[in-house]
């Protein structure tokens, strides 16, 4: 469980640098601020399946079942919402 948890903070650290980085940017047009935020959205969408992954793979004998249900439920739920955001920021008129 140990190494899930460090895992867990190189994740937040992810976050924290992406935080920084956009309010540094500060986009000040629609059209920026529209691709952070999708790129955020993508970010924590990988962060959330690759938190899954780790707790699967660092899982002890007593949790492997359950972390083999969370694994499967993040393998069915995350590349549809990948692919609604992408389609949605990368496929609109402009």
């Amino acid at each position: 469980m140990d190494n899930v948890l460090l895992f867990a903070a190189g994740e937040l650290f992810i976050v924290i640098v992406m935080m920084a980085l956009i309010a540094r940017l500060n986009g000040k047009d629609q059209e920026s601020r529209h691709l952070y935020f999708g790129s955020v959205v993508l970010t924590a969408l990988a962060l959330v399946f690759m938190l899954a992954m780790a707790m699967y793979y660092w899982a002890d004998a007593g949790s492997a079942e359950r972390a083999q249900k969370l694994f499967e439920a993040c393998q069915q739920i995350v590349p549809p919402l990948l692919t609604l955001v992408i389609g949605f920021y990368f496929g609109q008129k402009r």
